[in-house]
């Protein structure tokens, strides 16, 4: 099999994310205007409970698949026999939350659809060891013509049945689709056999490497989805659509660039596990480009908020305008927090990222608490914001002067100059006024002032050497 390189697998990868985005973003502007906002309230509380089920599907295995390339075949076997019993425990556990989450909601909806996505946990499951093959295999092309061929199927029959009036069950669809669709593809593509196993050998498989990357993917997923249990619990399932919408829109600048790179980082990162200096060197260069990236995005996405809510998804979704803004004060550092964990990966310290976890759950659920205390979802998007800038903060403390041993403020002046502009053009939109009732006409100034802006600051701040760089590399490619 020919190796690719890390540009070229970006590249394979950037056709996935992207291609993936916009199927999933032209189908989701079409279902926001057939279904109703808590429709995609009670759908946001039934993805929060499968993926944290879905945590249990993984445990590490796949991360430990893509770390040791040259593990047996009988191994891997054994790891994919392993995962089916772990698929079988999740569909019963998501189909036993049924009643305490129509208690919980009080809505017996959800008896229902925790029927329909159990098989959505069983799938998924039994993907794990495919998926993580094909990515150790550096197969990033053939995952990229996979997903983009799920998306579409799954989303255009969701469209069809919420055309038909199937409402919410037309939402879960796109996910059992899906999930089947990915299964009947890798077992087509490379079946694995059933073994008989040994649980002590599969803990010896797994170790303490897959341990704590176990233990901060709970962590980690708690931290990006409580906020979501509790909206939906004390301020409806309404405002959680509203608030879900806003945050979905907030992760896709991070989908279209850092998760491009992030998705392929693992397998190429851990040949520097060993050479400090030049992982660091690695790492920074990939922020430097993130962080002139993330700048934009969020001038853009906080300016132009509640247009951009309105041109997407019609004028009943106007109230998510304003959670997006709070979300979107955190745009520029997550756009550059996403690589910290493939390096915590490549270095071989997942102790280290749980640490992260650990401190970055308290920080949410303190923001949460806020918001819940004051009875204001506002103030609880806001105190989400910030809190996601204090984790970029501590989460490169610990990966470079407590992990790597290098220094953290030679890595923040690299940086510092792009987030003291994108605050402190932040704070000046807030001093406009309304510019237009036209919400077209709205977009188009706002988005040229933040054109302008940027570009000023480009040519100011001499980040044009970093474009000219990396353009020429994309071209040399």
């Amino acid at each position: 099999m020919s190796e690719i390189g890390i540009k070229q697998a970006a590249i394979y990868n950037a056709m996935a994310k992207y291609g993936t985005m916009i199927v999933q973003l032209g189908l989701t502007m079409i279902l926001s205007r057939l279904i109703l906002p808590e429709a995609f309230g009670v759908v946001a509380i039934i993805t929060v409970i499968l993926g944290f089920l879905n945590l249990f599907a993984d445990l590490g295995i796949g991360i430990n698949v893509i770390q040791h390339p040259d593990m047996p075949r009988d191994d891997i076997d054994r790891l994919f026999s392993f995962c089916g019993i772990i698929g079988v425990i999740l569909a019963l556990c998501t189909v036993g939350l049924a009643y305490p989450l129509a208690i919980i909601y009080e809505d017996d909806i959800y008896i229902g659809l925790c029927l329909l996505v159990s098989f959505v946990s069983f799938f998924h499951t039994l993907n794990v060891i495919p998926d993580a093959i094909l990515r150790r295999d550096k197969q990033f092309k053939l995952i990229a013509v996979r997903s983009i061929i799920s998306s579409l199927i799954s989303g255009c029959i969701a469209v069809i049945l919420a055309w038909w009036g199937w409402g919410v069950y037309a939402l879960v669809s796109q996910s059992i689709i899906s999930a089947l669709f990915l299964f009947i593809w890798n077992y087509t593509l490379n079946p694995l056999k059933f073994r008989r196993f040994k649980f002590e050998k599969i803990i010896v498989l797994l170790g303490r490497y897959s341990l704590f990357q176990i233990l901060f993917n709970f962590m980690n997923y708690f931290t990006r989805n409580l906020d979501n249990l509790i909206i939906g619990k004390y301020f409806g399932t309404a405002n959680l659509g509203y608030y879900n919408k806003s945050y979905h829109l907030y992760l896709y600048p991070n989908t279209i660039f850092a998760s491009v790179l992030t998705g392929v980082l693992h397998p190429y990162i851990r040949d520097y596990k060993n050479n400090y200096p030049k992982m660091y060197e690695k790492y920074l260069h990939i922020e430097k480009m993130l962080s002139v990236i993330g700048v934009f995005t969020m001038i853009v996405t906080f300016f132009c908020a509640t247009e951009i809510i309105e041109l997407m998804f019609g004028a009943n979704w106007k109230p998510a305008g304003i959670y997006l803004k709070c979300l979107s004060l955190c745009m520029w550092t997550q756009m550059m927090s996403a690589v910290s964990g493939s390096i915590f990966l490549g270095l071989e310290r997942t102790d280290q990222t749980f640490k992260c976890g650990i401190i970055n759950l308290a920080l949410l659920i303190t923001s949460i608490f806020i918001g819940v205390y004051f009875k204001s979802l506002f103030l609880l998007a806001l105190c989400v914001g910030i809190s996601y800038n204090l984790i970029f903060l501590i989460t490169n403390h610990i990966l470079l002067r407590k992990t790597m041993g290098l220094s953290v403020w030679h890595y923040l002046k690299h940086i510092a100059g792009d987030g003291l502009f994108a605050f402190a053009f932040v704070g000046a939109t807030l001093l406009l006024p309304t510019i237009s009732e036209n919400i077209i006409l709205s977009f188009v100034i706002k988005l040229s002032i933040c054109i302008i802006a940027y570009v000023l600051y480009i040519l100011i701040s001499g980040q044009k050497e970093l474009f000219k760089s990396t353009i020429k590399m994309v071209r040399k490619k």
